[in-house]
């Protein structure tokens, strides 16, 4: 199999470590780290084998965010996330969508591909956090890493699976799907949308959303263990326009509704947290040529 394509989009919600899956996750780290060290040769191996041009078209740029805080926070931060792909000429230009992770793709047909992905996500500094969320626990920088899944039923709607295990920050394992139908108005215009559903374990839940019995006392909240299920469900779009082959500017809207135990966590109550939690972006893309 070949690796086609190197892309990075969005930066989702990430969570973290356990002692007991660590060496599980570092491994998969590893391989993954392997197989972007061997990109570059498998790429020229491709080239000489199919008798292709060796021109590759890449795609810069960023997205500016305002989303909430933390999990289930009602103040917003402000950040960024940038946009790299990189794909030969002439090869399929799949959709991504700005909360989609870094992947890589190993297996790819007309409707289908799969691999790795990596995410990292800025979360819950306790520096910045309102009352209440600042004794429950600091989770600053998370980095997760897992696989997905992405297959085109039709032309116009793409459906998405990722799954990804924490390496730093939080706990806990974390699934997210998506379907987005696709609308073409004009050759300049594109649009997408369609639903959201994360589902995520137990070390995931208790890590953003539980309250154990010393926080529950200094809190005068009441305990809250968090099991493992639905997470959040809702709904996002974006609108792209190409001003021509090179420029384009995007921008997205995402509106995810913390459900099962996230969302009857008492950190997320009426004077703490909101279970609506909303994303808008606005981002810019500048596509070039390398090679001969």
């Amino acid at each position: 199999m070949m690796i086609k394509r190197l892309r990075s989009a969005g930066l989702p919600t990430v969570c973290g470590n356990g002692r007991g899956t660590l060496r599980f996750v570092a491994s998969a780290l590893v391989m993954l780290l392997v197989m972007i060290a061997a990109l570059p040769e498998r790429l020229a191996a491709a080239e000489t084998l199919e008798g292709k041009p060796d021109i590759w078209l890449v795609t810069i740029g960023g997205w500016a965010i305002i989303e909430p805080s933390f999990e289930g926070a009602r103040d917003f931060s402000f950040g960024g996330r940038p946009i790299l792909a990189i794909r030969r000429e002439g090869a399929k230009d799949w959709l991504t969508l700005p909360k989609d992770s870094f992947d890589i793709e190993l297996v790819e047909t007309e409707r289908f591909r799969a691999g790795p992905v990596a995410s990292w996500h800025f979360q819950r500094d306790v520096g910045s956090v309102p009352r209440g969320f600042q004794q429950v626990g600091k989770i600053d920088l998370s980095v997760e890493a897992g696989g997905f899944i992405e297959y085109w039923p039709a032309d116009a709607l793409r459906t998405r699976l990722e799954v990804r295990h924490s390496i730093i920050g939080g706990k806990g394992l974390v699934a997210d799907f998506s379907a987005d139908a696709i609308w073409r108005p004009s050759k300049a215009v594109l649009v997408t949308g369609g639903p959201r559903v994360s589902v995520a374990d137990s070390d995931f839940m208790r890590t953003y959303y539980g309250v154990d019995a010393a926080q529950a006392s200094f809190l005068n909240l009441p305990a809250h263990s968090a099991q493992a299920g639905l997470r959040s469900y809702g709904a996002g779009s974006m609108l792209k326009y190409f001003w021509s082959d090179q420029w384009a500017t995007m921008t997205y809207a995402e509106y995810a509704r913390l459900s099962g135990d996230a969302g009857d966590s008492p950190l997320i109550g009426s004077h703490n947290g909101t279970k609506d939690q909303f994303t808008v972006g606005i981002g810019t893309s500048y596509t070039f040529s390398v090679g001969r």
